[in-house]
């Protein structure tokens, strides 16, 4: 008897996009996660939006790694060999692409629960397009 979710994977539309499905997924997961951790250090905790960015971004990485290495892109590198790689295009989306935009929300619409939460939002759009390419480019031989 087939799983379900071989199932799923098996129809056409979903074969052909499984693995951006597959990112769609952790990075959705991933992503809820960090927006739970800066919600909570940004606004419970009073940390300014930069800090809270960085400290949720830096524990989603972990996260992140193992799920995209294992499941997203089922990738046949060493982890020794991908880790590296993965941090620094973590890190370029994270503290430049989402930190960058980050800044320049708050920058042009001031600081606040809402505006926090808004420009978080964004950031993660930004580097979630980052990610993508540069994670495909690191799993994929």
């Amino acid at each position: 008897m087939k799983s379900w979710l071989t199932s799923i994977r098996n129809w056409g539309l979903v074969q052909k996009h499984w693995t951006l499905l597959k990112f769609v997924l952790v990075g959705g997961t991933n992503t809820l996660l960090d927006f739970v951790i800066y919600g909570i250090l940004a606004n419970a905790v009073s940390l300014p939006a930069i800090a809270a960015n960085t400290i949720s971004t830096s524990i989603c990485m972990v996260v992140s790694f193992f799920l995209n290495y294992q499941f997203v892109w089922e990738s046949k590198k060493s982890r020794l060999e991908t880790a590296p790689r993965f941090l620094l295009m973590s890190l370029f989306s994270a503290w430049i692409v989402q930190n960058g935009i980050i800044w320049i929300v708050t920058l042009i619409a001031g600081d606040g629960a809402m505006i926090n939460l808004g420009a978080k939002i964004l950031g993660i759009v930004g580097g979630t397009a980052s990610n993508y390419f540069g994670y495909k480019w690191i799993f994929k031989s």
